[in-house]
This record gives structure tokens, C-alpha cells and sequence, in this order.
């Protein structure tokens, strides 16, 4: 028997998500997700609208791409219309803060774990404060690949935040004290929803800003640490490792 959650899924998604066009249509195994900041769209080759969702090629490899805005409502539903498509991996890629002052902007933070500090996760059995994880091979994969391309990238646990403007320094001294590298909006709802939609997950940020520095920086959006951090992603995504 179809419960209210199944129906509402499946209505929202061919509403809202697939804007009439039929989910099985959407074939690439991979998605790209980009988490705040448009990494990818530039670069697709003959991309395709499926509704919000769209596809392209990247070396020759045909992925799926959607960019969503900063915070979890729409994470949400894009993620959970994936269900009605063959994507069985997700790589999130965006922004995040440094919480160790060994960390420099234009670094990369791989998340092999989040702290749930967002409102959501909690609805996909995640409790509030608890760690939820990446795909191990998955994200393994990617550190090695950003790595061999001559990357500095840091791996290991980050902090999902509900609220953007929040960061007191209280707050970031107990981030920093409990060893999480870095912290940001998305990526513990995002690796929440991957474990109950049943697809493989992996997060890597740009470093933006440093909270335990008072830095910030535009430059990094602009300048050669995005660039090279968008190729990085790019040859990983056409590797033979990424099956």
C-alpha cells in the first residue's frame, strides 16, 4: 500500500523537480551537485533540460548537474526525486570556512563525515549533534584523485550549520577543539539523504574563509584556487576510478 510520504515524493518531484518530463528519461549514473556556487554548468557539452535537473558531458562522460542555493529545503527535494532516476552517486561540491588555522584559503576539505547541525537531517535519522558519514571508497577515490593533481586537501569531519550568520566565537572555538575541519550549510543533510535514498556520497569544499583567522576572501571564487579545484573535480569525474 502507497503511504502520503511515497505519493507527496512522487507528486513533488514530477511537478516541481521534473516539470513534466519523465524521471526515466534521466540516465547519467552521476550527479553533480553544486552546493551554493555554479562549479560545472560553463563546461557541460550538449546539455539538457529534464525540468530544474539538467545533463551534459563532461570528457565524454554524460553526468547529471544541478547547482541549489545555500541551505537544505531544496537539497532536499532534489534529492529525493534521484529516487525515480539511475543515479546511484553524488558528488557535492562547494564552499566552506576553515575551523584549523593550518588550513589556508584555497585549500580543499574533503568531508569523510558532517556534524548534523541543520534542521533536517534529524528528519532522516540523523540526530541532532551526531555524525553521519561519506561513502568510503567514493570519497577516498576523490581525495586520492584531487591529491595526484597536486591539490593540498585536508579529509576528515565537518560541521554542518542551520544558520548562515550564526558562528559565534564559542562556537568555533568548540568546532576547532573537537577537530572538525571546516564548516558549512549543507553537507551532513546531504550524506543524510544519500544514506536513506541509497546512493554513494562524497563532499569536497573550497576554502573560502577562516573563522579561527578572521580571513575571508573574494579572490578565491575569481582566481586560480577555483580553477584549479573545478579541473580537479572535472578529471575526476572522467577517470576510469569513477565507475
Amino acid at each position: 500500500m502507497t503511504t502520503w510520504e511515497e505519493k507527496f515524493v512522487r507528486f513533488m518531484s514530477e511537478r516541481w523537480v521534473f516539470q513534466g518530463t519523465d524521471p526515466h528519461d534521466y540516465t547519467p549514473r552521476t550527479f553533480l551537485m553544486g552546493l551554493g556556487e555554479d562549479f560545472i554548468s560553463p563546461l557541460l557539452k550538449k546539455h539538457r533540460h529534464f525540468g530544474a535537473l539538467y545533463t551534459g558531458y563532461l570528457g565524454g562522460r554524460l553526468v547529471g548537474y544541478m547547482r541549489v542555493p545555500p541551505g537544505t529545503v531544496i537539497l532536499e527535494g532534489i534529492m529525493r526525486a534521484l529516487e525515480f532516476t539511475r543515479v546511484d552517486k553524488v558528488i557535492g561540491i562547494g564552499t566552506c570556512g576553515a575551523l584549523q588555522p593550518e588550513i589556508e584559503l584555497g585549500e580543499i576539505v574533503i568531508a569523510e563525515s558532517a556534524e548534523a547541525g541543520d534542521g533536517l537531517s534529524p528528519h532522516y535519522g540523523v540526530e541532532p549533534g551526531a555524525m553521519v558519514a561519506a561513502d568510503g571508497a567514493l570519497t577516498d577515490s576523490l581525495g586520492e584523485s584531487l591529491r595526484g593533481a597536486g591539490l593540498k586537501v585536508h579529509s576528515g569531519a565537518v560541521v554542518t550549520t542551520g544558520a548562515a550568520f550564526r558562528e559565534t566565537d564559542e562556537m568555533i572555538d568548540n568546532w576547532r577543539r573537537a577537530g572538525l575541519l571546516g564548516v558549512e550549510l549543507e553537507t551532513s543533510c546531504l550524506l543524510a539523504l544519500a544514506r536513506f535514498t541509497g546512493v554513494r556520497a562524497a563532499v569536497a569544499h573550497l576554502v573560502t574563509d577562516s573563522p579561527v583567522r578572521m580571513a575571508t576572501s573574494d579572490g578565491v571564487l575569481r582566481g586560480k584556487n577555483r580553477h584549479d579545484f573545478v579541473k580537479g573535480i572535472t578529471d575526476f569525474m572522467t577517470s576510469p576510478t569513477l565507475a
